[in-house]
C-alpha cells in the first residue's frame, strides 16, 4: 500500500498536463527519442549480427578451424598422427594438405596467392569447397590442375581449360644459374565463397602439390575442423599438448582473427553512438523533471504537510520520470523487434517497390541484407536505457525532497 501511494500519484503527475502544453510536447519529444534510440540499437545490431554470421559462413567454408604443422612445414608421419587427432574428442574432421606461397602469371597479369593441396577424399570433413565450385570439376585425380576462385580468375581472365604459370618460392639450378620454380598448370574449376578468400586463394591435388614442393610422401600439415565454431581454439590448443614435438597448431582466430576482430570493433563503435541517441533522451528526462518539480512546488509543500516523507517524494518523482522511459522503451522495443526479425523481408520489399538493388550482386559479395536477432542484445539493450533512465530521475527528485514547505507556501 505504502508502494502503491507514490506510483498513483506520479501516474496521475505524468498524465495531468492539460496546463502546461510545453511540458508535454519536451516530454513526448524525449519519449520519441528514446523510442528511436532503442529501434535503431535494436535493428542495426541484428543486422551487424547478421553481417559478421554471413562474413563468418563464407570464409570459414574454405578456411578449416584449425591447422596443425610439421616442423619447418613437413611432417612425414602425418597418417598416424591423422589418425590420433581424428579420434581427439571434438574433432568432427581432418585432412592432410600442402601450402605455400606462390604466383600466378598469366601474360602480363600477376597475382600472389595461397596455394593448398589438398586431398579430395578427406577435403570434404573439413571445408566445403567442392560445393562452391561454380565452373568446372573438382580435384578428382592427381593431374597438374588448379582451382581458383571467382575473383582471381576474373582479375587473370582465365576461364576453365585455360593454362596459367605458377610460380613457386623455389629455385631450380641449371648450368645458367639460378632460376625460380615455375609450372604450367590447367584451370580444371573456379570457385566462389562470396568472400576475400576467392581473389587470393588456390587449390591443387594433393600429390600435385607434394610434387611441386617436392615433399614425396610428406605433407605440410593436417586441416582441422570441430564440432564447435568457438571452442575449436581451445580445443586446439589442448589437443596441441598431446601433439609431437616440433608440431605447431595455428587457430582460425590467429588466422582470420584480425578480419573478426575488426567486425566486433565496428559494432562497438556503432553501438556507442547509436547508444547517445538514448543518452540524450535520459538528458531530457533531467529537464522535464526539473521543471515539473519547479511547477509543483506548492503541490510538494502540501504533501509534506499532510505527513509525505522526503522519500515519498522522491519515489514520485522517480515514477513520473521512469513512466517516460518505459513508454518510450516498449514502443521502441515494439518497432524494434518484428523490424530486426524480417529486415532481409522490408528491404526486399523496398527494393521491388522503388526497382533498386541496396546491394548490387555485381559489386557485393552478398545481395541481401542479413540480420540475425539476439535476445541477449535485446536484454543488454533495455537494461541499459532502463539504468540509464533511473539514473537521470535520481538528482531532480532528490531536488524534490529538498523543498521546504514554509517556503513554498509563503506567497501561495
Amino acid at each position: 500500500m505504502a508502494l502503491s501511494y507514490p506510483i498513483r500519484i506520479g501516474f496521475r503527475y505524468f498524465f495531468s498536463r492539460r496546463r502546461d502544453r510545453f511540458l508535454s510536447v519536451v516530454t513526448w519529444i524525449s519519449l520519441l527519442g528514446m523510442a528511436v534510440g532503442i529501434t535503431s540499437l535494436i535493428v542495426v545490431m541484428s543486422v551487424m549480427n547478421g553481417f559478421e554470421a554471413e562474413l563468418r559462413n563464407r570464409v570459414l567454408s574454405l578456411v578449416p578451424h584449425g591447422f596443425i604443422d610439421g616442423p619447418e612445414r613437413r611432417l612425414a608421419d602425418w597418417p598416424a598422427l591423422m589418425k590420433t587427432v581424428a579420434e581427439h574428442d571434438g574433432v568432427q574432421g581432418v585432412s592432410p594438405y600442402t601450402g605455400t606461397a606462390a604466383m600466378l602469371v598469366r601474360g602480363d597479369r600477376l597475382r600472389g596467392i595461397q596455394l593448398y593441396g589438398i586431398d579430395p577424399e578427406t577435403e570434404g570433413s573439413v571445408s566445403s569447397i567442392e560445393q562452391q565450385l561454380v565452373e568446372g570439376r573438382y580435384l578428382a585425380e592427381p593431374r597438374f590442375e588448379i582451382l581458383l576462385g571467382d575473383i582471381l580468375a576474373r582479375r587473370l581472365q582465365l576461364t576453365v581449360g585455360d593454362r596459367v604459370t605458377l610460380v613457386l618460392p623455389t629455385v631450380t639450378v641449371t648450368p645458367l644459374g639460378l632460376f625460380p620454380q615455375e609450372k604450367s598448370l590447367e584451370v580444371a574449376g573456379i570457385f566462389s565463397a562470396g568472400a576475400d578468400v576467392d581473389g587470393n586463394t588456390a587449390f591443387v591435388h594433393l600429390r600435385t602439390g607434394q610434387r611441386l614442393l617436392r615433399l614425396g610422401n610428406a605433407v605440410s600439415g593436417l586441416r582441422v575442423e570441430f564440432d564447435d565454431l568457438f571452442a575449436a581454439p581451445e580445443a586446439l590448443a589442448r589437443l596441441a599438448a598431446e601433439l609431437p614435438e616440433g608440431v605447431e597448431t595455428l587457430s582460425w582466430a590467429q588466422t582470420q582473427g584480425s578480419l573478426f576482430q575488426a567486425v566486433k570493433m565496428e559494432k562497438r563503435m556503432i553501438r556507442l553512438l547509436l547508444f547517445f541517441i538514448v543518452v540524450i533522451a535520459a538528458f531530457n528526462i533531467i529537464s522535464i523533471l526539473t521543471m515539473a518539480v519547479s511547477q509543483r512546488r506548492s503541490a510538494i509543500a502540501v504533501l509534506r504537510t499532510m505527513g509525505a516523507t522526503p522519500t515519498t517524494v522522491v519515489r514520485i518523482f522517480v515514477v513520473y520520470g521512469l513512466l517516460t522511459a518505459v513508454l518510450g522503451i516498449s514502443l521502441g522495443a515494439a518497432i524494434g523487434v518484428p523490424v530486426a526479425m524480417n529486415v532481409s523481408e522490408l528491404i526486399a520489399l523496398l527494393e521491388s517497390t522503388l526497382g533498386m538493388k541496396v546491394f548490387n550482386p555485381d559489386v557485393y559479395f552478398i545481395s541481401a541484407v542479413p540480420s540475425v536477432f539476439r535476445w541477449m542484445d535485446f536484454v543488454v539493450i533495455v537494461g541499459a536505457a532502463l539504468v540509464l533512465s533511473v539514473l537521470a530521475t535520481l538528482y531532480p527528485a532528490w531536488q524534490s525532497a529538498r523543498i521546504e514547505p514554509a517556503e513554498a507556501l509563503r506567497y501561495d
